[in-house]
């Protein structure tokens, strides 16, 4: 009988799975909250694009904030691990609230607006800590780095796949709920996401039972969060987390989280007033969608040739900014342009299911280098790099139109070649430096495995 283990386990979709559901629970917020308020509820586009600057910036500011409860509070004293409970409770939480936000009450005015704040706002302070929990027992469950890949690699799979499936859906669902009530039918397919939400957390608790165990230095199970292996002070979270790896792959995601943002606003704008045809926009986001799934599953693969997460982040975006790169040389034939934009995200996803594992052998060195295991903490910082590409894109993307003088009414040839510029030179050149980054972080694939060994020979030795 072969004993050789297969690239995914059955686990490793476990984990990814509970992705598939929780990616719905954001997408559903990001496609349709607004058109729910201002449409279904009748609410005033200021007052709706007010709720949403401020709850984005609550949602930025509690990462570090989950962080630090994520490290220090041990809900039920522990007994059930550090990240489980967080899946459970978080997970409860964030369905509730993400249901209830696309409930209308009948509220007007004031009220409406801190009804559906609050609810939005609540939702994500609880998607937070689930999701950090999420994150934060990915290296438990998967310890060796190859299985980190694999893990996070059906992670990001299940993703995929899960927008997919909202885009095919969703509409003809919130249709058949409402039956002409738009609001019943929002509320109904956010109901049913949040029990899918649920589900997902809920399995992934029971799955990581034998990995989140909570010890004592001596190796005593413990009932309470006094001296732990997850003890640390507030003080030592924030000097022993910033480390060169840790700033390199600050550096190297959030160029790649840029990248996207700028080519997923830009796009539409591309196909409207560049090439003028909208139907070739469908068509793109069709084709990079069953490409980003086909690249997240193959990523465990190129990490095997690549030798190591790191290697395997690096060449990623090195084909994702290729492909960019010879997008914008083509700009003039819509058709090829489309074609290697598309093609780019093959290595975008194999970039973006190394990227756990690869913060994962960031989060061990700092255990390694400094003896102090931060992962509740600094697995939760995980979610921090996506937020600050997203801000940076956003900038680029607003005074980016601006420098290259688009207007809708009249798009002249210099403002088009910009925004080509915008979608694919500029992306192209972030990828480069995102590369550079790597390169120079010290997370080689022989590095990881000897911090790998001397860890467990240090926990080892305290048992």
């Amino acid at each position: 009988m072969s004993d050789k283990k297969s690239t995914y386990s059955g686990l490793a979709w476990r984990y990814g799975m509970t992705n598939g559901f929780s990616t719905l629970l954001t997408t559903v917020a990001s496609t349709y909250w607004a058109l729910f308020l201002t449409g279904a509820v009748g609410m005033e586009p200021a007052v709706m694009a007010t709720i949403l600057s401020i709850s984005s910036t609550v949602d930025l500011v509690s990462i570090p904030v989950c962080g630090v409860v994520m490290q220090k509070v041990r809900l039920g004293g522990g007994k059930w691990g550090v990240f489980r409970p967080w899946l459970l409770a978080g997970g409860a939480v964030a369905a509730l609230c993400r249901w209830l936000s696309f409930t209308n009450l009948g509220l007007t005015g004031t009220a409406a607006a801190a009804w559906f704040g609050g609810m939005y706002i609540l939702c994500y302070l609880a998607f937070n800590l689930c999701y950090s929990a999420f994150t934060g027992i990915l290296p438990l469950m998967a310890k060796d780095p190859t299985d980190r890949v694999s893990f996070a690699s059906a992670r990001t799979t299940c993703n995929s796949v899960g927008k997919f499936v909202f885009s095919l859906t969703s509409v003809a669902l919130v249709g058949f709920f409402g039956q002409g009530n738009d609001a019943k039918g929002y509320s109904m397919l956010a109901g049913l996401i949040s029990i899918l939400v649920f589900v997902g957390f809920t399995q992934l608790f029971f799955a990581a039972k034998p990995y989140d165990v909570l010890k004592k230095d001596d190796g005593a199970e413990t009932k309470t969060a006094k001296k732990d292996q997850y003890s640390a002070s507030f003080w030592e979270m924030l000097k022993f987390s910033i480390t060169k790896p840790f700033v390199l792959y600050l550096l190297g995601s959030t160029c790649k989280g840029t990248i996207f943002f700028i080519i997923t606003s830009l796009a539409p704008y591309y196909y409207s007033y560049v090439v003028g045809d909208k139907s070739m926009l469908t068509v793109y986001m069709s084709a990079s969608t069953f490409l980003m799934i086909g690249g997240s599953f193959i990523a465990p693969y190129v990490s095997k040739l690549c030798k190591g997460s790191r290697n395997t982040f690096a060449t990623g975006v090195a084909i994702y900014g290729a492909c960019l790169g010879v997008a914008y040389f083509c700009g003039a034939n819509a058709t090829m342009f489309t074609i290697f934009l598309s093609v780019g995200y093959v290595g975008y996803s194999i970039a973006h299911a190394a990227e756990a594992a690869l913060y994962s052998c960031v989060v061990d060195y700092t255990e390694w280098k400094h003896d102090k295991d931060l992962k509740p903490f600094m697995m939760t910082l995980f979610s921090l790099t996506p937020k600050i590409g997203t801000t940076v894109g956003s900038m680029v993307f607003g005074f980016g139109l601006v420098a290259v003088g688009f207007n809708a009414d009249n798009v002249t040839a210099s403002a088009a070649n910009g925004i080509r510029m915008l979608l694919s030179g500029l992306p192209a050149i972030l990828a480069i430096m995102s590369v550079i980054f790597m390169a120079l972080c010290p997370l080689s694939d022989q590095k990881v495995k000897e911090m790998s060994a001397e860890l467990k020979a240090r926990r080892e030795a305290r048992q």
